[in-house]
């Protein structure tokens, strides 16, 4: 669906998740406010949603004490900051209390080098199915292993996919996964609630460079790549 196509009817909401911790990366606050050239990474996918001509609004899913951060940044369009949960799941539940929207696109906010054409993506292949999330294809072979470390499985590397986000969904949809199975520790995001619910979840090649802020190195890449972008 082009901005030209869009069905006025359908609301669009994006979910974008502020509540990450900066332990694995080594900060001493929220990775998602370290700065990547003078800017918050999570400034980056905030001024993509905000200007993207499919997204109505953004709720901005926050840790609890910094609502005030949040607000501090322009939007351009509607725009409701609430509280995050204990968990990822809890947080997401959260944002899609805070819309009535139609479909929901979900975001990590330390994942900055999101594009528009990954929103629009997503949401031209939701005539076909209730969820769908941006992937790259594995380039490495990867091995399942017992909780001993022994190899049970290896994929097909054809077959085998690196989750990413955006996550695109029918909120209804997705809002009754969450209530059934969201308590589930063992899921690690929302298209897994898809799957225990029995709903088809459809893979859209993203970008290799959409990588989510993690370790200081992850920060390196992100500024080579925000560099580039910028006009020479």
């Amino acid at each position: 669906m082009t901005a030209g196509e869009r069905n006025l009817s359908r609301r669009v909401a994006a979910i974008l998740l502020a509540g990450g911790s900066g332990t694995r990366f080594g900060a001493d606050k929220n990775k998602v406010y370290v700065e990547a050239l003078g800017q918050p990474l999570i400034r980056y996918s905030l001024d993509v949603f905000a200007a993207h001509p499919l997204v109505d609004e953004v709720i901005l899913v926050a840790r609890e004490g910094e609502k005030e951060i949040l607000e501090s940044f322009p939007c351009g369009k509607p725009c409701r900051i609430v509280t995050g949960g204990a968990t990822r799941q809890a947080s997401v539940l959260h944002g899609l209390q805070a819309t009535s929207a139609d479909i929901v696109l979900i975001h990590d906010g330390a994942r900055p080098l999101l594009q528009p054409e990954m929103i629009d993506h997503c949401l031209e292949v939701m005539g076909e199915c209730h969820g769908a999330t941006i992937a790259v294809r594995s380039k490495d072979t990867i091995k399942l292993t017992d909780d001993n470390g022994f190899v049970t499985m290896t994929t097909k590397r054809a077959n085998t996919w690196i989750i990413q986000t955006p996550q695109c969904f029918n909120r209804s949809i997705l809002l009754d996964a969450h209530q059934r199975f969201g308590a589930d520790p063992d899921i690690t995001d929302d298209c897994m609630l898809l799957e225990r619910a029995g709903e088809p979840v459809k893979l859209v090649e993203g970008d290799y460079t959409n990588i989510k802020v993690t370790t200081p190195e992850d920060l390196t890449l992100v500024e080579n790549f925000l560099s580039e972008r910028q006009p020479q």
